[in-house]
């Protein structure tokens, strides 16, 4: 679906983190956890393609996009006041599958934890476990939300808050989930993806790629998998760990 959707909110949470809340009720009904949409930032033609957000939560007839200004296009984005339209296809891409497990552990690296939280009000009947990972204190995102709906810990890379260390570090600190879920930097996810494969945990990942059309036509987001050539738009964006290379 692609239409002009009315910006109720866009606010600035804290060093270039946004929270953008769209009114639109088809997408609030029908998305699930781990899709996302495509919104163009202009109506102009720079910059030409769209760009891809997770829906981060759902409040009534609203969406929430949760994003960092990091080029042109978020800056652009972060420039959008309450009454203004933006040009959404959405919600698109395949989610995340927790039907069949009851203890599940999150982890979610810097602007990860958007899609993660949206996962996290749809189980929050389960046992959850959110392992939440930034460089500094003043980078850590959503832990009180997250604290509403499981156990949380934090790891700060210089230490200034929680554990010191990078996310990872906390796999070995907490019971082996049913199902684990992740999103976050590549590199993060290239080691929780090598860290499940050897300690035999089902695990889903949520990708970050590139996207120029986000409907499968322009074969630009292409992840190898073990069947061959996936795309993160159609297929994904998440994926079983043992799925795909990375």
């Amino acid at each position: 679906m692609r239409k002009k959707m009315r910006v109720v909110k866009n606010e600035c949470l804290k060093g270039g983190i946004f929270l953008l809340t769209i009114e639109d009720k088809e997408i609030a009904t029908t998305s699930e956890p781990g899709q996302f949409v495509h919104i163009r930032v202009t109506d102009n033609y720079i910059p030409l393609l769209r760009r891809p957000f997770s829906i981060h939560c759902i409040e009534g007839d609203t969406f929430k996009v949760l994003y960092k200004v990091v080029g042109i296009g978020t800056k652009l984005l972060s420039s959008y006041k309450s009454g203004t339209k933006l040009d959404i296809i959405g919600p698109l891409g395949d989610g995340f599958d927790t039907s069949n497990y009851r203890r599940l552990t999150f982890v979610a690296g810097g602007i990860g934890v958007a899609p993660l939280y949206f996962l996290a009000t749809c189980n929050k009947d389960k046992n959850l476990t959110i392992l939440i990972g930034a460089s500094t204190k003043e980078k850590v995102l959503c832990e009180a939300e997250f604290r509403e709906l499981g156990n949380v810990i934090v790891a700060t890379e210089d230490g200034s808050y929680g554990v010191k260390g990078v996310v990872t570090d906390l796999l070995t600190t907490v019971e082996k989930p049913d199902l684990l879920l992740a999103c976050g930097p590549s590199q993060m996810l290239k080691f929780i993806r090598s860290y499940v494969l050897t300690h035999s945990i089902p695990c889903q990942l949520c990708l970050e790629q590139h996207m120029a059309c986000g409907i499968g036509v322009c074969l630009g987001c292409a992840v190898k998998s073990k069947d061959g050539y996936k795309h993160v738009c159609k297929d994904g964006p998440v994926f079983w760990a043992d799925e795909v290379e990375i």
